[in-house]
């Protein structure tokens, strides 16, 4: 339900985090990024273009003042993606059935190297984990975990300062407290390399995620 706003937050966040690139975000610049979301362009095609761009720019020594500026690139960037994905569908599919790579290879990892601050939260994501393999809903679950994770850190410095970053640079029209939780949200789970627990990146049979 909230996987529109976590696609345009996570490429805001993209460009904050990585080259601490911040400028007002307006309606507009929202347009932008939930047109790439409703075309179903992936988020690497869309980080490595922003990489592009920006590295092309620093280059020049132009200044990047919205996401239309990142639009041209983007547009490339997919056509190529999707004209290579073609091309290479079959090979792919053969491989897959020469090597089947474990579907919660991501999510064994992250218990492997789990980070003590989600300690509270570890019996919660085993309990979500095992319900997955059993093929189970963990909707009540998720929704636990997500509010437990954002009460957590409601006080953490860092956090909040980059919430109020985030919020000063947003058009008032788009400061709403849905746009706030999924910021702080992915943040977090970013941060702490939490995977995707929800059952539908998995499938009733385990199947892999598209990458």
């Amino acid at each position: 339900m909230n996987e529109d706003k976590d696609f345009v937050i996570e490429i805001i966040q993209y460009l904050q985090n990585k080259y601490e690139i911040i400028f007002f975000i307006t309606p507009k610049d929202f347009d932008v990024l939930y047109r790439w979301w409703e075309k179903r362009i992936p988020l690497r095609i869309v980080k490595e273009s922003i990489t592009n761009v920006v590295e092309r720019w620093k280059e020049k020594g132009k200044i990047i003042t919205g996401f239309a500026n990142f639009r041209y690139e983007v547009k490339k960037v997919f056509q190529a993606f999707i004209q290579l994905s073609v091309g290479s569908e079959k090979s792919e599919k053969e491989t897959q059935t020469l090597e089947e790579k474990d579907p919660f290879a991501e999510i064994n990892h992250f218990f492997n190297n789990y980070p003590l601050q989600l300690n509270p939260l570890k019996e919660k994501f085993h309990d979500i984990y095992q319900k997955i393999k059993e093929n189970k809903s963990v909707d009540v679950e998720l929704t636990y975990i997500h509010e437990t994770l954002a009460n957590l850190f409601k006080d953490d410095k860092e956090l909040n300062l980059k919430v109020r970053i985030f919020l000063d640079n947003l058009s008032p029209v788009l400061r709403k407290p849905e746009i706030e939780q999924r910021y702080r949200l992915n943040y977090l789970i970013n941060k702490f390399k939490v995977p995707d627990f929800n059952p539908m990146a998995w499938g009733t049979d385990k199947a892999l995620r598209a990458s």
